[in-house]
């Protein structure tokens, strides 16, 4: 399948999207963040380019990056690949279906320095030209809970 067929059904998730965010993570104290999520089509090549930003709703400062790509399959599937400064790296799955990208850990890798994360799950959701963007991990034997989630809205579209 040609690298433009597969990009088509992920077209109206291109752009630049930014809003606020909420850390509600139990471990940890409640914040609050402005994030910035970025998805292109990569020319000629069934991918698109996915990048975010997190910064502190206060101060400004960085909290939070990471970068990669979605891989996309036939029949609306993917695989998301993602590095992370904080001294990871994700592989999941998933598939596309009704606005969602429900994703599935596939693979978490930790720097020997990294807080030890068992596992991670992801999920995106477009509304028109909102993103709902959640990640839920846990650590240890406790449950997946929610760690972050964020609304943002579509700043700048992209096309194929």
């Amino acid at each position: 399948m040609a690298a433009t067929e597969l990009q088509k059904p992920f077209a109206p998730w291109l752009g630049r999207w930014e809003g606020e965010g909420r850390g509600l993570w139990t471990a940890e104290p409640a914040f609050r963040f402005h994030e910035t999520v970025t998805i292109e089509a990569v020319a000629d090549l069934p991918l698109l380019r996915f990048s975010q930003h997190a910064t502190d709703a206060l101060s400004g400062d960085l909290t939070h990056s990471e970068v990669g790509f979605f891989r996309l399959l036939p029949a609306q599937g993917v695989e998301l690949i993602l590095a992370i400064p904080g001294g990871y790296v994700e592989i999941h799955t998933g598939r596309l279906h009704n606005g969602v990208i429900a994703l599935q850990p596939h693979l978490l890798g930790s720097s020997p320095t990294a807080l030890r994360l068992r596992q991670v799950q992801r999920r995106l959701e477009l509304r028109g030209d909102q993103l709902r963007n959640e990640t839920g991990i846990a650590v240890g034997p406790e449950r997946v809970t929610t760690h972050v989630e964020s609304l943002l809205q579509r700043v700048k579209r992209e096309t194929i």
